[in-house]
């Protein structure tokens, strides 16, 4: 019987010893998340940025309409690749 009670006095101490570590690891994890979500909004904007600034650039040679017409091809192309290049790495 004594056997036992150390037996699940041991298993007690292994899950909350794997309990602290899952924790600490869950954190680490949070931490990148939050700081991949960071990095997506900044890159988000650069990009807006970029687009904003070929639409500027435009301007100065073709009409305004055809410019941001310009200017959204190149970010649907864009995008298109983005969403393709991830599908291709989901197969």
């Amino acid at each position: 019987m004594r056997e036992i009670a150390e037996f699940v006095a041991a298993v007690a101490d292994y899950v909350r010893a794997e309990s602290r570590a899952l924790k600490l690891a869950l954190g680490r994890v949070a931490w990148a998340v939050l700081l991949l979500v960071v990095a997506a909004v900044i890159l988000l904007a650069a990009f807006g940025f970029l687009l904003y600034a070929l639409f500027l650039a435009l301007l100065r040679v073709a009409d305004p309409a055809l410019a941001a017409l310009v200017v959204a091809l190149v970010a649907l192309i864009l995008s298109g690749g983005v969403a393709w290049y991830a599908r291709m790495s989901l197969k």
